[in-house]
Formats: structure tokens, sequence, C-alpha cells
């Protein structure tokens, strides 16, 4: 019988040492970088929004000139999957997607095809863009390219491809159908950070994709407590104090103001900046840590917070995949930006890298 002084000793630090078991065997400057970029919302600014006002910013970014760009958008295949699946992930859809899913549908029907299908067309019609020939072919190819892509429900690609057209077809497209095509004209106008900031830096950059990665798959948890998490929580005392903090309204008046100068990079800095990261997860994370609700969904708020950023991770280490070596910039709202780079950080070949590494760049 094996004694316990006769066991063999744990090592030393075992548990402590996880990251260093993952450490590869590659220098920093040879591994994939990826830049988390929180974002406010820009729509929040309404008629006060200028493109102008991103320009120092999109300076800023192209210093690091990222060969992939993601957006807090769901998939062309995960919306496709929740369209199938129905119920909660209805409700996801109506709120985030909609417009992709009714202008799809409509491609799909001028196309005759299945949404699956429409992907696998646009897989197929990338060589014509990219194959030498004249200009009004090239046009045509890239057309053509669009409706699968909108078929497909990749409403981002399609639209940065949209946006490599001439004025004159986005005007007036032969292939993409008149209604389709005003969706995608108004979408590209919005004052929004996918279309105004994501799309407008790879349009400069010469990238032919953007890379959709949000995830709500969690809704089928969420669905069946919400009505009894949001009675319990709003009916705690500590709820409305949270609510008067002053932190987001002081926060969204630099927004302001730095809209109003027109230059949002300072802003930007800031909401990238542990300063304005710790008090914003000790507001709204570390806050349902104090609640006690009864039915412990202040806890389960927090679990499905993480899986949602842990399944955002997946899918951005996922469009590197093919990229080793290459830089990222993941375009997305500034609360989920200290979480994906605590996460992406402990991956073997991933260097993460800051805004501010590029505002002191020659």
């Amino acid at each position: 019988m094996v004694t316990a002084q006769q066991r063999t000793p744990p090592e030393k630090d075992s548990c402590s040492c996880a990251s260093e078991l993952l450490h590869a065997s590659i220098e920093d400057s040879a591994k994939t970088q990826i830049l988390v970029l929180g974002t406010p919302h820009l729509s929040t600014l309404k008629e006060g929004f200028r493109p102008a006002q991103l320009d120092a910013l999109l300076g800023v970014l192209t210093k690091y000139k990222p060969d992939l760009i993601g957006v807090e958008s769901m998939s062309g295949p995960l919306i496709g999957e929740f369209e199938s699946k129905g119920g909660p992930y209805k409700d996801v859809i109506d709120q985030f997607a909609k417009g992709t899913v009714e202008n799809g549908h409509m491609a799909q029907k001028a196309l005759g095809l299945r949404r699956d299908d429409a992907e696998r067309k646009a897989d197929s019609l990338w060589k014509t863009v990219t194959a030498k020939g004249t200009a009004e072919e090239t046009a045509r190819a890239r057309s053509a390219l669009v409706l699968a892509l909108v078929a497909a429900y990749d409403a981002n690609t399609a639209l940065l491809q949209w946006s490599y057209l001439p004025e004159e077809l986005r005007a007036k497209n032969e292939v993409v159908p008149a209604e389709i095509a005003k969706y995608l004209n108004e979408q590209s106008k919005q004052p929004n950070e996918i279309e105004a900031l994501s799309i407008r830096l790879a349009h400069q950059l010469g990238l032919q994709r953007i890379e959709s990665v949000d995830d709500y798959e969690y809704a089928d948890l969420f669905a069946p407590i919400e009505e009894q998490f949001v009675k319990e929580l709003t009916a705690n005392p500590l709820y409305e104090r949270v609510a008067k903090s002053s932190f987001y309204p002081d926060a969204d008046k630099s927004f302001r103001l730095a809209a109003e100068n027109g230059n949002l990079l300072p802003y930007y800095l800031y909401v990238n900046s542990g300063e304005y990261s710790r008090p914003d997860v000790q507001t709204q994370w570390d806050f349902f840590f104090k609640t006690h609700l009864a039915s412990g969904y202040d806890r389960t708020q927090v679990t499905l917070w993480e899986v949602r950023n842990l399944d955002i991770a997946s899918h951005i280490r996922r469009a590197t995949a093919l990229h080793p070596g290459e830089r990222m910039l993941m375009s997305i709202g500034a609360a989920h930006r200290p979480f994906l780079e605590a996460y992406l950080s402990q991956m073997m070949d991933v260097k993460i890298v800051h805004l501010r590494d590029f505002t002191l760049a020659k």
C-alpha cells in the first residue's frame, strides 16, 4: 500500500505555471498580432457624427496595417443556424440581423439558391473578381459576388465589395436588384463603427473580406430566466445605486466633446486604457457579485457574458488560423476588450498589441 509519504510529490507550482506550459518556441515578433479596439457606439452621436471625426484614428490604424479586420456582427453561417433553430434565436435575429436576413431572402430568391448554396457560390466567385480583365468585366464579377454574399448573410463583406464598385454602378446596377442596392447604399452611410470605421479602413487598405465574429448562442439559456432575472435585479437596492453612477454619463460627455472637437482619437485612446476598463468592469460586472439574488441569476449573467466573450475569442482565433504571423484588428464594443485580451493573450501564437503602441509609431 502506498502511503501519503511515498506518493510522488506534485510538480512545484503545477497550477500556477499553466501559462508557461503554453509558451511557444517563437519570438513575440513572429507571433500573430491582434489589436482589440474597444469602440463606443458611434450611432449614439446621431446627426452629430461626421466621418472626418475618425480620420486621426484611421491614420493610427493604418500604421498597424492589419491583414484582417473583425467586427461585432454575426457570421452568415451562425445567422443561418439561428434562423433554422427559431425560438429565442429568432429574437436575436430580429434585434441584430433583421436587415441582413430580409435582404438575404431577396437575394436568395433572385439567385434561386438557399443560404448555404449562396455561400458556396460566393466562394467560387472570388477568383473572377481578382482575375485580370477589363474594368467592365471586373465590375460585373464583383456585382455577382455582392449578390451572392448578401444571399449568404455576409452583409459586411458584401458592403466592402460594394464600396469597390464605381459610384455609377452603385447608383444603378444591372446585377444587384434595385431594392438590395438601395439597402447597401443606405447601410454604407450609417454612423456605425462597422461601416464608418472598419469597412472604411478595409477599403483604404485594399482588403477583400470582413470577419464577423459575434455570438449569441447562449440565448437558449438566457431567454427562460430573463423575466425573473430583470424583476429581481431591478428590485435590488444596489441596482439604483449603480444606475446612478456618474462613470458612464461622464464618459459620454467626453465622447461628445471629442466629437464636437472633430477628433475621436483621444476618446478611443481613453476607452482602450485601464483608466476606462477598470471602473467599467467594476461597475458592470463586479456589481453582480454583490447583489446576491435569491435565484442566483446574477452569477448566471456574469457566466453568460463570459461565454459570449469566449465564443467571440474562438471566432477571432479561427479567423487568424490561415494567417499565422499576420495582424488582425478586432473592432468591438469597449466592454468586451479586457475580456478578449485576457483570453487571447493565453494563446500560444498570439501577441496582443494596443492602440497606444501605434500613436507613437513613426
